[in-house]
């Protein structure tokens, strides 16, 4: 019994030990660390005051509350500032009555009050101040700039504030030349991107520095208003704009185009403006000119544009003045200035507009350079000299010079002054090659011979002088000898001179005669003339070599007559010519007994016909009036795909045609564009269509020929254009490689096509 006792105040022990560990671990844990709370808050008391509240607050929300805190202490005395418009306030940070910043600080109001006597609101700060270390506020102060006080108080997060700190005294800044002055503002007082091209006096368009070149916007009127100039006006209409500046040219005032903006020594300017001078304008010229000034603004070099004289001065139309000025930016140049001068004028108006002003681009200063400016490119020698010019508004557009003079040129409208021309191929003139040109003219003599000797002939023929000359197709000759001869012994009987041809043999009295003359000689001992002529075509003697030989014969006279052919003396030389007198032409005489009623004779033409029509088919189908009477052909894209034109040629060609023999026809065309730079080929078949159709068609026959880009040239179309009833040409590749996608004028436009035929009718 006892030992049962024992061990049950053992465990009971035991069990009392355990409770007071649990009890000690539990006194060093959270009280609340297990605990939650359901709608409700726990609410903090300090000394039997409310100081805090957390949990669910009086308006519903759950958040923790502080209040009833103790008021903050007293800010220091702020620094205040005097800005435009308004004070700078800022604060350090610190305490007059403590040392650092109270933990429940939320916030220091700024109060700007006029008087120092005045009780700050703390509903109506001015601004707050939100950092505990201080910072710094800029308060408006709008429309008063007389002395106003600030005070700063501090709110801790109970919303109470505490005592106002001393009264700083403050005055805006007006805007006025005292408060904001040249020089004022300095470029480190701009942000960046804060001014605007809508705000500044030069334009921001990349090109044009003048800002309302056209004069018909706000900083026209302000310019005006600043310079104060009675004799400078707008008015409205303008050289296609709404605007005009209109100057009394009895003024001697100038109007500033570009106020100053940086230049650095040696640059140029492009200046440029329409001006439209009143009828009754006098004086010496009107001008643009570039002021060069140094960094203080002193005028350094003027650079002018200007009409010249007062004789050049157009009047009563609007023109354009423009150019580069002569004038480059000298040594120390900084500035640069910009306006428009009516220059000695006494009497009458002058507009302006559209006015235009450009630094130009150069590779150097002076010396051998390139430039470019909106007239173009100009490239200058080592001694400054322009030695080559692409530009406009001059009479040439492109000029060559050497020395400063100029030794070739090309005007506007293609025309070119040289001073030698060498071409290594062909040479074109008026679409025609300079060989084809020189075909249609005689050649002149092509062979020549003097005879020294005189020869005697017994009555048998014998041979006098051989003359060798090349024939050529396609051309005729004349050929022509004349000499002294005379018979002995009797004067009966005649002479006989022949003209043998042995071709590229050897010729001989058998050789065969081209032509023969008989002479009869009057009398016996004194002289007279042999002179023999053939003419004939190049058909008929056959192409290459021909070794003509003279012989000559007297006969029918008496017994022992001879014939002496030569007898050279002064005054008496022989000669042996063969002559290209020019193409070869078809034989068109016919015989006519004198009676009047022989048929007119057959004549061969050659005339030129003026395109009257023409234009392009999309597709090879239908009529495309986007290009008017342009003329396409081949394949660019699907929107128009596969291109053709017709070309067709006033009734009067089938008028002449009729009845007639066609001998040749040649197509004058120009083609402006290729596919590719190098040229293209053009493809040309002919058609029957009086008047331009509505839908293609033409021939299938066709003859292609290569061409170059702007190039115009006579090409022979004889082959397709074979028949009278042709009535003009078609321009159909149908291929859709780029070669043959080309543009060529058609009528209307400038070397417009032509076609030439000649026939026989």
């Amino acid at each position: 019994m006892a030992n049962a006792e024992r061990a049950e105040i053992t465990r009971l022990a035991r069990r009392i030990a355990d409770l007071e560990r649990l009890v000690a671990r539990g006194g060093r844990t959270a009280r609340l660390a297990y605990s939650s709370m359901e709608s409700g808050a726990i609410e903090v008391y300090q000394d039997d005051s409310l100081r805090a509240i957390i949990g669910e607050q009086a308006d519903g929300s759950t958040g923790i509350t502080a209040v009833n805190g103790t008021a903050p202490p007293t800010p220091n005395t702020p620094v205040v500032t005097p800005v435009i418009g308004g004070l700078q306030i800022e604060w350090d940070g610190t305490f007059t009555d403590a040392l650092v910043a109270p933990l429940d600080l939320a916030r220091i109001q700024v109060h700007v009050l006029n008087s120092a006597g005045t009780d700050p609101d703390v509903r109506t700060p001015a601004a707050t101040i939100e950092a505990p270390s201080g910072a710094s506020v800029t308060v408006p102060v709008p429309d008063a700039y007389d002395e106003r006080y600030v005070k700063l108080i501090a709110v801790n997060t109970s919303g109470i504030p505490g005592p106002a700190s001393a009264a700083v005294v403050g005055v805006a800044k007006k805007v006025t030349d005292t408060d904001l002055h040249d020089g004022s503002i300095t470029t480190d007082a701009l942000a960046l991107g804060a001014v605007t091209g809508d705000r500044l006096a030069v334009s921001t368009d990349g090109e044009n520095l003048i800002l309302d070149p056209s004069f018909e916007g706000m900083p026209t009127v302000q310019r005006l208003a600043r310079l104060a100039l009675p004799n400078w006006t707008l008015l409205d209409g303008g050289n296609g704009t709404a605007k005009a500046l209109r100057v009394d040219a009895g003024t001697a005032h100038e109007f500033t185009l570009l106020d100053p903006i940086t230049a650095v020594p040696g640059q140029r300017m492009f200046l440029a403006a329409d001006y439209c001078a009143s009828t009754d304008w006098a004086g010496d010229r009107l001008s643009l000119y570039a002021e060069w000034r140094d960094a203080a603004g002193t005028p350094l070099a003027w650079g002018a544009v200007n009409t010249g004289t007062s004789a050049t001065t157009v009047r009563g139309a609007w023109t354009r003045l423009a150019g580069v000025t002569s004038v480059a930016a000298p040594t120390g140049t900084a500035q640069v200035v910009v306006r428009i001068k009516n220059t000695g004028g006494t009497a009458g108006t002058v507009l302006w507009d559209n006015a235009v002003a450009r630094y130009v681009s150069a590779s150097a200063a002076s010396g051998a350079r390139a430039e470019l400016s909106p007239m173009g490119l100009q490239l200058f020698d080592s001694d400054g000299d322009e030695a080559v010019a692409l530009v406009t508004g001059r009479p040439n557009y492109l000029t060559l010079s050497a020395d400063g003079v100029a030794v070739a040129t090309i005007d506007q409208e293609g025309k070119a002054g040289l001073q030698a021309l060498y071409v290594a191929e062909t040479l074109s003139l008026g679409g025609e090659d300079l060989e084809s040109i020189l075909d249609e003219r005689p050649r002149g003599v092509i062979a020549y011979g003097r005879p020294t000797n005189t020869v005697t002939s017994t009555g048998t023929e014998i041979g006098y002088y051989e003359l060798p000359a090349r024939i050529q197709a396609g051309r005729m000759y004349r050929i022509a000898f004349l000499s002294t001869a005379d018979f002995d012994t009797a004067n009966n009987g005649e002479a006989r001179v022949y003209l043998r041809d042995g071709g590229a043999s050897t010729p001989t009295i058998s050789s065969p005669i081209r032509q023969m003359v008989i002479l009869t000689a009057s009398h016996t001992g004194n002289y007279w003339t042999a002179h023999l002529e053939h003419v004939t075509s190049g058909t008929t003697l056959g192409t290459g070599l021909h070794r003509f030989l003279l012989t000559f014969q007297c006969s029918g006279g008496s017994t022992g007559q001879t014939m002496e052919l030569g007898l050279v003396a002064s005054g008496r030389s022989p000669f042996f010519v063969v002559e290209d007198i020019g193409p070869e032409t078809s034989a068109t005489g016919v015989y006519n007994t004198g009676g009047g009623t022989s048929e007119p004779p057959v004549q061969q033409y050659t005339k030129t016909y003026s395109a009257s029509w023409s234009g392009s088919y999309a597709g090879r189908s239908s009529y495309n009036s986007y290009y008017g009477n342009t003329c396409m052909q081949g394949y660019y894209s699907a929107t128009n795909g596969m291109q053709a034109s017709l070309i067709g040629f006033p009734a009067a060609l089938s008028t002449d045609l009729s009845g007639a023999t066609i001998k040749k026809v040649e197509i004058y065309l120009y083609f402006d564009h290729w596919y590719y730079n190098a040229g293209g080929t053009a493809v040309i078949k002919a058609h029957r269509h009086a008047s331009r159709p509505s839908t293609f068609s033409c021939d299938s026959e066709a003859k292609s020929i290569s061409w170059a880009k702007n190039q115009g040239k006579w090409v022979d179309i004889t082959s397709v254009f074979d028949s009278t009833t042709w009535r003009g040409i078609a321009l159909d590749p149908n291929n859709s490689s780029y070669t043959y996608y080309g543009r060529a004028r058609g009528l209307g436009q400038t070397n417009a096509p032509k076609l030439r035929v000649t026939y026989v009718k």
